[in-house]
């Protein structure tokens, strides 16, 4: 049997699918997320969402069908899967931020992220870690997204005020009080 006859059977179609998905979700995935990050009401439904999105994709590709731009694919999946969630088409009618990945200009903040990065390094300090992405998980959803975007993919504090569409000390006021309270609350 020759390498064109297997692509044409079930399986080598399937790996041929499995390998076109996995190409656009590793180029896509962090864009996804922070879209349906900075549009999600509740941070729960994050995941799920971005899951959707992903699923609506393969299904897409596996009936044969042919996606030119992934990246808006998704986009628009995410936005009907944010829609159908929420019912809230207005607030869905804004164009995909542009994400920036330069360095975080804010000083204030530096000594901060590698206190909460650096927690990570060993065992007991990962617990805590855990411990205080769940209680941002479970707290305010605004300020999740917050430390979302600043900590996990380091935006600039204006950038996530635009993203948000606040201003640009909300950001800074919620990141500074929510840190004097995982301060507090967990001693680190």
């Amino acid at each position: 049997m020759t390498a064109s006859e297997l692509n044409k059977t079930p399986g080598g179609i399937l790996a041929d699918l499995e390998r076109e998905f996995n190409l656009i979700y590793d180029s896509t995935y962090h864009d996804i997320y922070r879209y349906v990050l900075s549009k999600a009401r509740n941070a729960g439904d994050i995941d799920d969402i971005v899951q959707n999105a992903y699923l609506n994709l393969y299904h897409r590709l596996k009936k044969g069908g042919e996606i030119k731009e992934p990246l808006k694919y998704l986009v628009k999946t995410a936005k009907h899967e944010i829609y159908k969630n929420y019912k809230v088409f207005g607030r869905l009618e804004k164009n995909i931020p542009v994400f920036s990945k330069s360095e975080s200009g804010d000083e204030n903040f530096d000594n901060l992220e590698l206190e909460l990065l650096n927690e990570e390094k060993d065992e007991i300090s990962g617990l805590i870690l855990d411990e205080i992405w769940g209680f941002l998980k479970n707290g305010d959803v605004l300020t999740y997204k917050i430390f979302i975007l600043y900590f996990e993919y380091e935006e600039k504090l204006r950038d996530i005020a635009e993203m948000l569409g606040i201003k640009e000390s909300t950001v800074k006021n919620r990141l500074f009080r929510t840190l004097k309270i995982i301060r507090e609350k967990y001693d680190v």
